[in-house]
């Protein structure tokens, strides 16, 4: 029997027709999975809540008076020698604070909001990357139980032939046993791949917060060339970066609240009083002055956070910078691995599964070689296939750390 790639795409083509008629699947593709990632993962929308219960903060800090009005009322009587009185007296107060102090404090909750806002996206960006690894590994295996289900026909095949020789006394039983040894392998290597199937769909699956039977749609394809300069120039926008920023933001936003409390606040007051029947109006003033607490602590804390903070911002441009070279650097030789296969071996295939068999049609071959060389053309299919596979997650990993994956 002549087995060439003809006989394995046939085969291939008729698993997935048996696959795709045999159990209704909800498809995804790669956008399809990026998509609802970014509106169901769960720890997405729990930043996103995050980030208004930040949001929040806002309300309170953006108003102009941040004291209640303190109103005050006396009552009592009054008795002299000859005369009693009913006397009562009755406040009202309200302070008010230094008018640098609400800038300085909306400044703050502001640069708290857009770190939040960068924290969600660097929660996406890493939802973002899982899940699309875990589409791919999804293909992957796909693709990998379709070539081996096409190998596991033909073994049975090879098989089936080596028993009717046997029978016939062409063969030894030998041959017979090494033929069910090779479908077992290819059997077993099937089953291998659908548990890890099983494991990337599920991990899509709690990523996406899905329920009943999802199926990755696509195929992992050759890897294409990308360029360094812009992808450091995209770097600078990651998340974490902003983040850091916007705390450094945030604790200036401190320092220059702290200055406030070096300033006097003061109130303003009304008071009427009746006294011995005697009606009494005066305004009052009050002020705070700044002698023992003046921010200290605040104006303390706030610079050493804001050092701080300098210090990790320039470490982890540098640590983005070197991630991202990294990165492009292994995506490179991931994608020099998929085309030395492709243009080396794989193009090869079919003449060598082709020449095998004849050679074994006429005898110049044994059913132990021929299954030898079958085995290497398996293998090298799925090296190339594995290859695919991991220039697909380096491609991930890069666009990932170069916030393009967000």
């Amino acid at each position: 029997m002549r087995l060439t790639g003809t006989t394995i795409a046939v085969c291939v083509a008729a698993c997935l027709h048996a696959g795709m008629s045999g159990a209704q699947s909800r498809p995804l593709t790669l956008a399809d999975v990026l998509a609802r990632a970014r509106e169901q993962a769960p720890q997405i929308v729990t930043a996103r809540l995050a980030l208004e219960e930040t949001r929040g903060r806002l309300v309170g800090a953006a108003l102009r008076l941040q004291t209640n009005p303190e109103v005050d009322l006396a009552l009592g009587n009054r008795y002299g020698s000859e005369s009693r009185f009913t006397d009562f007296e009755i406040g009202a107060a309200q302070s008010f604070e230094p008018r640098a102090r609400r800038p300085a404090r909306i400044g703050g909750v502001e640069a708290a909001i857009t770190r939040s806002t960068a924290d969600v996206e660097e929660i996406t960006r890493m939802v973002l990357r899982s899940a699309a690894a875990a589409y791919y590994r999804s293909l992957h295996a796909t693709q990998r139980i379709q070539l081996l289900s096409a190998m596991e026909d033909l073994a049975a095949t090879d098989s089936s032939v080596a028993e009717r020789r046997f029978t016939a006394g062409d063969v030894p039983v030998l041959d017979v046993n090494i033929a069910r040894v090779a479908v077992a392998r290819v059997r077993s290597a099937r089953e291998a791949a659908e548990a890890a199937k099983v494991l990337a769909l599920g991990e899509l699956k709690q990523i996406l917060r899905l329920e009943g039977d999802i199926a990755a749609e696509g195929q992992l394809t050759d890897p294409s060339d990308v360029d360094l300069s812009g992808l450091l120039a995209a770097a600078l926008q990651r998340p974490e970066l902003r983040a850091l920023e916007a705390g450094l933001q945030e604790a200036e936003a401190e320092l220059r609240l702290a200055d406030t409390y070096a300033k006097p606040a003061y109130g303003l007051g009304v008071r009427y009083s009746r006294e011995e029947g005697d009606q009494v109006v005066l305004g009052g003033l009050t002020v705070t002055l700044p002698t023992f607490s003046q921010g200290r602590e605040l104006r303390a804390v706030g610079s050493a956070r804001a050092a701080r903070l300098r210090a990790e911002l320039e470490a982890a441009r540098t640590r983005v910078r070197l991630e991202v070279q990294t990165t492009f650097e292994a995506y490179n030789r991931r994608a020099a691995a998929v085309r030395i296969l492709g243009t080396e071996a794989i193009p090869g295939m079919d003449e060598s599964d082709t020449l095998a068999t004849r050679s074994y049609e006429v005898g110049q071959l044994g059913l132990p070689e021929l299954l030898l060389i079958r085995r290497e053309i398996v293998e090298t299919r799925v090296d190339h296939l594995d290859a695919l596979l991991e220039a697909a997650l380096a491609r991930v990993d890069l666009d990932a750390s170069a916030a393009i994956l967000r």
